[in-house]
Formats: C-alpha cells, sequence, structure tokens
C-alpha cells in the first residue's frame, strides 16, 4: 500500500497528479478542501477559496492545526493505495502519517504565472488577491515546513502530457 500526500500552492497541480494517480494506478483520491466545503455547505455558504480559507482558519483556531486532517481520516476506509491532497500544516502531516506511518510527501510546483492562469472561478480575480493565499499558507498555516519536509518534488513547468511523464517516474520510485 502507497499513501502519497500532495502538497503545494494554490493552482500548482495538486489535484492533476492525484487525478492521474487515481485513473492509472488506482489510487483513492481524498482533498482535505472536500472537508471544507462539505461544512460550508451544510451551512449553505458558498464554497469559495475565500469561504474555504476562512473556515478553515476558523476550525483551527477552535480545534487545533490538524483539525481537517482529523476530519478527513475519519472517511478513508480503503486499504489501496491513497492520494491525500492539500495538507498545509506540520500538524496535518503528523495527523496523517499517525495513521500511515509510510506516508510520502510530494510536492508539485508550478511558476507563479502558470498557476495565476490556471485559477479556477472560485479563486479571487485580483493577482495580488490570489498571491495574498501563498504567504498565509506558507507562514500562518505552516505548508513553508511541509514543503521542507517533502520526499519527492515535482516540477509541473510544462503541458499534462509532460507532467504524466514525471508521475510516472515517481511512482516508479516509490
Amino acid at each position: 500500500m502507497a499513501v502519497l500526500i500532495v502538497v503545494g500552492l494554490a493552482r500548482s497541480g495538486k489535484d492533476s497528479v492525484a487525478d492521474y494517480l487515481a485513473e492509472r494506478h488506482g489510487f483513492s483520491k481524498y482533498v482535505l478542501s472536500d472537508v471544507l466545503a462539505e461544512e460550508l455547505e451544510r451551512r449553505n455558504e458558498i464554497a469559495s477559496k475565500e469561504n474555504m480559507n476562512l473556515l478553515g482558519d476558523e476550525l483551527r483556531a477552535k480545534h487545533g492545526m490538524a483539525v481537517i486532517a482529523e476530519r478527513l481520516l475519519k472517511k478513508i476506509r480503503e486499504k489501496g493505495n491513497l492520494a491525500i491532497v492539500g495538507p498545509r500544516s506540520i500538524e496535518e502531516i503528523l495527523a496523517i502519517r499517525k495513521k500511515f506511518p509510510e506516508a510520502k510527501i510530494i510536492e508539485v510546483r508550478a511558476a507563479p504565472e502558470k498557476r495565476f492562469e490556471r485559477r479556477s472561478p472560485l479563486d479571487p480575480v485580483e493577482e495580488k488577491k490570489f498571491f495574498e493565499r501563498d504567504s498565509n499558507d506558507l507562514e500562518k498555516k505552516g505548508l513553508r515546513k511541509v514543503l521542507n519536509k517533502k520526499d519527492f518534488l515535482i516540477e509541473n513547468r510544462g503541458d499534462l502530457k509532460g507532467l504524466h511523464l514525471k508521475i510516472e517516474s515517481l511512482v516508479q520510485n516509490i
């Protein structure tokens, strides 16, 4: 069983990596932000990136930095390969590794301009606002510490085919 924790800044390609692992290698994909989207839906609020950020901050302040990962882990029942997408803090990584000690961290990295081009309708339209999330994730939530603990790095600089080749190479090494 392989457990891969896929991390990176917004729109770096984390979901593309996890989707490929699911489609081509049978991984089950779990996304931390889905916990936030479900909670916002329960509250009858829009699951925008801004609302998810605010809710995540609220939950972490009330229940600790690992709360989102802990809620997600309660949903995992599979015994096969897993791709867990989007932890932002060391505490979330520790919670995942408590359940899955063999879990490996994969950082997906992309150039800022590429990431801004890839934004979704849920993302801020203004470039300044889009990149404000980076400093919040890196410093306030602790993503920088997570990225420093990575086991593997995927540079997502080209097209999807190039990304898939890099994923295949990585899969051969785990």
